[in-house]
């Protein structure tokens, strides 16, 4: 495979390559060098003098961090939260929705409990919660079909945790605003591996914690919120408030902006290293999502001329590709032997492999799973 842009350089930022074949980024990432200095630059800084630091970095209330977001995945940085995690923005967003007693949540049975679980606490109030049952090559066909004028809102991932498939979600989303509905979309699978554009996919929240393809510490993260929606938080804290530097317990005035989410202090440490991944990865979107797919089918093909199932519908697929074992969390263990890292999930072994990772890489997985199974 010849390469239109040599990823080398990238490759070498990150020491993890040097001791494992490292195929696990869709559990946890190793952070790269430069966004590690970042993140260090901050602390030192800190370190070094205190709240002058502090009141430096966040003079523009992160607006220089939002706009390198909203770039990444082209919104407006005034639709741009900064949020610790998948779950926590997921939470911020179904219960600021007020949704009524009755209204119906679409969703399904491929996704991970972070995106499901806040869904079973509307339920207290008597909102209903359709689970849709799916293998992961009808998943599409099947939420698309159950979409009708009583749902009120579509929560999705763009890529599955446990079978690596990914959903047109332009094509649901477009059906979702013919009947009305909402829509809210999981990224963490597929922010930093597969090109995001709100506009174009036409969602109405898009959320995504930043350890994953988007290498960067945990603890970081963003939220995506169309503007006009859930002008009113769920939940107020600090810097909810519009005069929150005035310190003053009996003055309140609601933020408009997208600090509203933020109820309390961002880990700045691990955005800064998060935004510059991002800036990183913008310029070169289209040629990452590209090797990602090549890679992904590189693991598709190995894996079917050993003789092993694949569970990613090839059609289908992005970062993430699963190969079908019994006993995954053994086979992990006796690849993890051989310093290739990856994940037991859903029916079988799953292999997540990053633009800077190599077919001769993939090719030594696929031949260990194979080997572990003999």
């Amino acid at each position: 495979m010849i390469l239109l842009i040599d990823f080398s350089e990238f490759r070498e930022e990150i020491p993890a390559v040097k001791e494992f074949v490292y195929l696990n980024h869709a559990a946890v990432s190793p952070t790269p060098i430069f966004a590690l200095m970042e993140s260090f630059r901050y602390i030192y800084g800190i370190s070094s003098k205190g709240s002058l630091h502090a009141n430096v970095i966040e003079n523009d209330d992160l607006l220089s961090l939002r706009e390198t977001v909203s770039k990444f995945i082209n919104s407006s940085p005034n639709e741009i939260s900064f949020v610790p995690n998948t779950s926590y923005g997921i939470n911020m967003i179904v219960h600021g929705l007020r949704l009524n007693r009755g209204d119906l949540i679409l969703t399904n049975n491929l996704e991970f409990p972070a995106t499901v679980y806040p869904l079973y606490k509307l339920t207290q109030r008597g909102i209903k919660v359709k689970m849709i049952k799916s293998g992961p090559a009808e998943l599409e066909s099947s939420i698309y079909n159950e979409i009708t004028d009583d749902v009120k809102l579509v929560v999705i991932s763009h890529v599955s945790f446990n079978t690596g498939v990914k959903l047109n979600v332009k094509r649901i989303a477009e059906k979702a605003k013919r009947v009305g509905s909402l829509v809210l979309v999981d990224s963490i699978q597929s922010a930093g591996a597969m090109k995001i554009d709100v506009k174009e996919m036409n969602v109405d929240f898009l959320v995504s914690g930043g350890y994953k393809w988007l290498m960067s510490p945990q603890g970081s993260g963003f939220m995506f919120v169309r503007e006009g929606l859930i002008e009113d938080p769920p939940f107020y804290g600090w810097k909810t408030s519009s005069s929150f530097m005035d310190f003053d317990p009996e003055r309140f005035s609601l933020e408009k902006g997208p600090r509203r989410f933020e109820i309390g202090t961002v880990d700045v440490s691990s955005n800064l290293a998060l935004c510059k991944v991002i800036e990183r990865l913008t310029p070169l979107r289209e040629d990452v999502e590209r090797r990602i797919l090549e890679l992904s089918a590189h693991a598709i093909d190995e894996a079917e001329d050993k003789g092993l199932e694949v569970v990613t519908p090839k059609e289908a697929r992005a970062g993430i590709v699963v190969v079908k074992v019994n006993e995954p969390k053994k086979i992990a263990e006796k690849l993890l032997a051989r310093k290739i890292v990856v994940s037991p999930r859903g029916a079988g072994i799953r292999l997540s492999s990053h633009f800077y990772n190599t077919e001769e890489e993939i090719s030594k997985a696929i031949s260990g799973i194979r080997e572990a199974l003999t």
